[in-house]
């Protein structure tokens, strides 16, 4: 598997270059930012962000000092949180392999592993990741030199940072809907972390990616569906990502229900005003591939596997089925393929999202290559 690496443009930016496309850093932070619950939450808070990424750094970061902020000016809320200590009485387990194998009894000692009401809690401990992340990210030398004050004032109060080498993420933080008050802050808290991710904690254009091919997929598929998601709501549309179709079988053997496969739609849309279905299929490949007579075709497994979609969704009782729509999305650089035919009553297409223009044109790309399916 080949790893995306970060190069410098001629303008002196940095980008990112996988699976043969080349993305410039404000992009790749673009489509981090499409692909966060952040984002998700109410895409007005970032009116004119697509003209300015390179400017998201510096937004989270105002978010992250001014929440700390405020945060100090009353006592944390402390939480239990696990513990493990070598003690001279026992407190709640004992970790008997450990007090063995380091002869910890003939010290008058046991391990002991506990729970303990602490602020390091992983909360704390993300948001002051979060500001440690993001200060190298920022243009604005006062702002870098704020959030870094923020997080010594943090670890003053004995909290720590998440552990990024051992594989300690923010992904096990829950957000509920108790955490009204600090829910913003969080989900600014974890896409700043993931925009310091690709460049290895680097000044932008300079060192090396350390996300693989597979993991710029996975962010490909998850900003289209996320710009969806966070647009539809405007057009009143109900979008779902990774909506399972079932395939419709009949005279099935016993054992097939245990080794069918489900279908999965990167992104599901439905317009019930206007009776329009959408199942969109987003790659991060080229869009065409060498076929017979070294002419370039469109992927045939992904065409096939669209087609299976959209008759697999058909039924009599879904009014919308008959007619939906199915379109493969790719991402491409100086290039420009849209294209479309009907078959079976299902209209099918393919078109790319050029990476390589401003992040407005990527917007309105993403716009325009639904426009024919949804009207």
């Amino acid at each position: 598997m080949t790893f995306p690496v970060w190069t410098t443009t001629a303008e002196g930016d940095g980008a990112v270059v996988a699976g043969g496309v080349e993305i410039t850093l404000r992009n790749v932070w673009l489509l981090l930012l499409y692909a966060s619950e952040f984002y998700r939450s109410g895409p007005e808070a970032f009116d004119g962000i697509e003209e300015y990424p390179e400017k998201l750094p510096e937004l989270l970061a105002e978010l992250l000092v001014a929440s700390t902020e405020d945060r100090l000016r009353r006592p944390l809320t402390p939480s239990f949180a696990p513990a493990a200590r070598d003690l001279s009485r026992v407190r709640g387990g004992i970790d008997t392999l450990r007090t063995e194998s380091h002869q910890l009894l003939s010290r008058g000692l046991v391990a002991c592993r506990f729970e303990e009401l602490t602020v390091d809690t992983p909360r704390n401990r993300m948001i002051r990741s979060a500001l440690e992340a993001i200060a190298p990210l920022c243009a604005e030398e006062d702002l870098a030199r704020r959030c870094r004050s923020q997080s010594e004032r943090l670890a003053r109060l004995g909290i720590g940072v998440l552990n990024r080498r051992a594989g300690e993420r923010d992904a096990h933080i829950r957000i509920t809907r108790n955490d009204a008050r600090d829910r913003s802050v969080l989900l600014a808290a974890k896409l700043a972390l993931e925009l310091a991710l690709p460049s290895g904690y680097f000044t932008p254009g300079h060192g090396r990616g350390n996300m693989s091919e597979r993991q710029f997929q996975h962010l490909f598929e998850r900003a289209i569906g996320g710009f969806y998601i966070a647009h539809g709501t405007a057009r009143g549309w109900t979008v779902h990502r990774g909506r399972k179709v079932d395939l419709k079988t009949s005279d099935a053997t016993s054992g097939l229900s245990a080794v069918l496969p489900h279908l999965v739609t990167d992104v599901w849309i439905d317009d019930v005003a206007r009776g329009r279905r959408l199942l969109l299929g987003a790659k991060f490949m080229p869009p065409v591939a060498s076929g017979r007579l070294a002419r370039e075709t469109l992927r045939r497994g992904h065409l096939l596997e669209l087609y299976a979609y959209v008759r697999a969704q058909e039924s009599p009782a879904d009014a919308l089925s008959p007619e939906a729509g199915g379109l493969l999305l790719y991402p491409a650089v100086g290039a420009a393929l849209t294209e479309s035919f009907v078959t079976a009553g299902h209209r099918l297409g393919a078109a790319t999202v050029d990476l390589s223009l401003s992040s407005v044109d990527v917007r309105d790309q993403l716009i325009a290559a639904v426009a024919p399916y949804l009207g």
